[in-house]
């Protein structure tokens, strides 16, 4: 009701001051901008900054029953950035907890905030000149790094399955009390950092793509700079023969990270722009596709394999065995000190994050603008994400699928398959277009909608949800819903957090 939110904005306010909670409709209007069509409007934006605070907002929020959203940098790009999920809640802007808390080289963790960005621990790494260093992933380099982890979102490196390598979780609960996940509930357990599940039940998982609970505070673990960096690159015309192989390297240890592969328009729409002379209109001729692959010297599939060697010959040695796997592989070394080396040279595969993937989606805009915001220029983007097994038969149907459904929608079909670990494949295909069509918004939404189901029907549930499809998995499994609702009833009966 009008009153009772009325009365939690003037405590907010009583706490944060005026310049922290945001009511003026320009703000709100921005906070619910996505890169797809969406109905939700957030009624206000409130800003806490420390734990203590985001612990007294909850409780406001709890005491007169008005919905809270979190966010943490609001770069969730493609999957709803930071619009609610729900009609008449508050944005509880998590961007002012930005510290980087803990920092232990010697055992390899970092504990962050979630404010804490991808290019902010970067930096912070190397000018501790630390010997480790942090999964970056392919999004905004000033997006969160807890939440991406949160999310279950997929980076680079020997940690790439960012989720599975994280611990300590500081969570406010939906009535303001604070839960440490772990061995963090032992009072000043040295182990807390180092550990992930602790004794008795794991809670983690339950606030991993939930609303269960605000996370304020995790353990994020590095990985050491090897002794010998390579990255190798490939081109390949048929997709099932590459990604066995890249399975049998996966599964045998002798590649450690997170293996991609993406189709031509994946790559063509971070390294050219759409080519609105040639084309015609839209969408993408077969002709101009082939030209525009051939010019930029790409494969119908490419993909990269970095290597981690221990010593100069460990590392000459994984090259052989790769080479020997992968047609045409070719490989460039890396910076022999990657903490005196520019960035670039660094890359994701050695921790420093880039902003170029995001270029992408400006592929159907005609006017790229030189301060890129998705959100704001009318970016049309929607991901698709599913679980694939990692095995070439299954690889070729899923991404046949959807490029049959994107393709006849009048899309481009950019898919990338992404082997973060050694049995599953994470298929995460974009439809990209621009919001100021007149009707692309609902075309781009039905042809998600399209091609989720297409692709469940196959076997091939989606691992990750955004907006475009809230919760997916709802009603798979009755048993499932009824015992998720049941501690969501426990810790939320007012649904204070619940999406």
């Amino acid at each position: 009701m009008r009153e009772d939110l009325d009365a939690a904005i003037a405590r907010w306010r009583d706490l944060l001051g005026e310049e922290h909670v945001w009511t003026d409709p320009a703000r709100l209007a921005a906070g619910a901008r996505a890169t797809f069509a969406t109905t939700q409007r957030p009624e206000a934006v409130i800003r806490p900054a420390d734990r203590a605070q985001v612990a007294q907002c909850v409780r406001i929020a709890n005491d007169h029953d008005v919905p809270l959203y979190p966010v943490s940098r609001g770069e969730n790009l493609g999957y709803g950035s930071r619009v609610p999920s729900r009609d008449g809640a508050v944005v509880l802007d998590l961007g002012r907890l930005d510290r980087i808390v803990d920092f232990d080289e010697r055992l390899a963790y970092v504990t962050v905030e979630p404010g804490v960005t991808f290019r902010q621990l970067s930096r912070f790494l190397r000018t501790c000149r630390a010997r480790e260093f942090a999964s970056v992933t392919g999004g905004p380099a000033d997006a969160s790094v807890l939440a991406n982890a949160l999310e279950r979102g997929d980076g680079s490196g020997p940690l790439g399955d960012r989720f599975a390598h994280v611990a300590g979780l500081e969570v406010v609960l939906p009535d303001g009390e604070r839960l440490e996940t772990g061995f963090g509930r032992f009072a000043d357990a040295a182990i807390t950092p180092l550990a992930t599940w602790g004794v008795g039940p794991a809670l983690d998982g339950l606030f991993s793509q939930s609303g269960l609970g605000v996370v304020t505070r995790m353990t994020i673990w590095l990985a050491p700079y090897p002794a010998s960096f390579q990255m190798g690159w490939w081109t390949a015309a048929a997709l099932p023969p590459v990604v066995d192989a890249l399975r049998g390297l996966r599964l045998s240890g002798v590649v450690t990270s997170t293996t991609p592969v993406w189709n031509d328009l994946k790559l063509l729409g971070v390294v050219a722009r759409y080519p609105w002379d040639e084309a015609g209109g839209t969408p993408l001729p077969d002709a101009v596709r082939l030209r525009m692959r051939e010019h930029a010297n790409l494969g119908r599939w490419n993909g990269t394999v970095s290597l981690y060697g221990a010593s100069a010959a460990h590392g000459a040695a994984l090259r052989d065995l790769v080479a020997a796997a992968i047609d045409g592989i070719a490989f460039q070394p890396g910076p022999a000190k990657p903490l005196d080396a520019d960035e670039d040279a660094c890359g994701p595969g050695l921790g420093v994050p880039h902003d170029r993937n995001v270029a992408s989606l400006y592929w159907r805009k005609r006017e790229v603008p030189t301060q890129l915001d998705p959100d704001a220029d009318g970016c049309g983007f929607v991901w698709l994400s599913h679980g694939v097994p990692f095995e070439g038969g299954h690889a070729q149907r899923a991404a046949d699928r959807v490029e049959t459904e994107l393709a006849a929608a009048g899309f481009e079909p950019c898919v990338a398959l992404l082997g973060v670990t050694p049995r599953m494949l994470q298929l995460v295909a974009s439809i990209s277009y621009d919001r100021d069509v007149t009707g692309d918004d609902d075309r781009a939404l039905a042809c998600c909608t399209r091609a989720r189901t297409a692709l469940e029907a196959m076997g091939y549930p989606p691992f990750r949800a955004g907006l475009q499809a809230l919760d997916p998995g709802r009603g798979a499994s009755p048993v499932y819903d009824r015992f998720v609702d049941a501690i969501a009833q426990a810790i939320d009966p007012k649904h204070i957090l619940r999406r």
